[in-house]
């Protein structure tokens, strides 16, 4: 990846079928950028995106579009995103915000990849 932001990490499993671009801190207008270009990057060789949430300490409006930006680039592509493990604060947002209704929002890394995986499977 050519972009590099010590709040965002980008890694593949090793079969390269799904991307976990994990985010740490504050998801805003600082980061929501950053955020969006290393997923989008990711989408390209993988068909399945998962952001990890866990370790976001805060969002605002910024951040959530960048997220339903990416979405929408998601969708064109024909590939799949999803929202892993938002902390409490966070998911209390994307359902006030009916976000939660966009994405398939997972409670672990773990379980989205499992169930994304799973699914592309099926």
């Amino acid at each position: 990846m050519s972009i590099v932001d010590p709040r965002v990490n980008v890694a593949e499993v090793p079969d390269g079928r799904i991307a976990v671009t994990t985010v740490i801190g504050e998801l805003d207008t600082q980061s929501g950028p950053a955020v969006y270009r290393r997923a989008l990057e990711a989408l390209t060789p993988c068909p399945l995106v998962v952001v990890d949430l866990s370790g976001v300490t805060f969002c605002d409006s910024s951040g959530f579009n960048a997220l339903l930006r990416l979405r929408r680039r998601a969708e064109e592509a024909g590939s799949r995103l999803a929202l892993a493990a938002p902390p409490g604060h966070v998911a209390r947002l994307l359902a006030l915000t009916g976000v939660d209704t966009v994405f398939p929002v997972y409670g672990s890394l773990t379980e989205a990849k499992a169930e994304l995986l799973s699914a592309e499977d099926a």
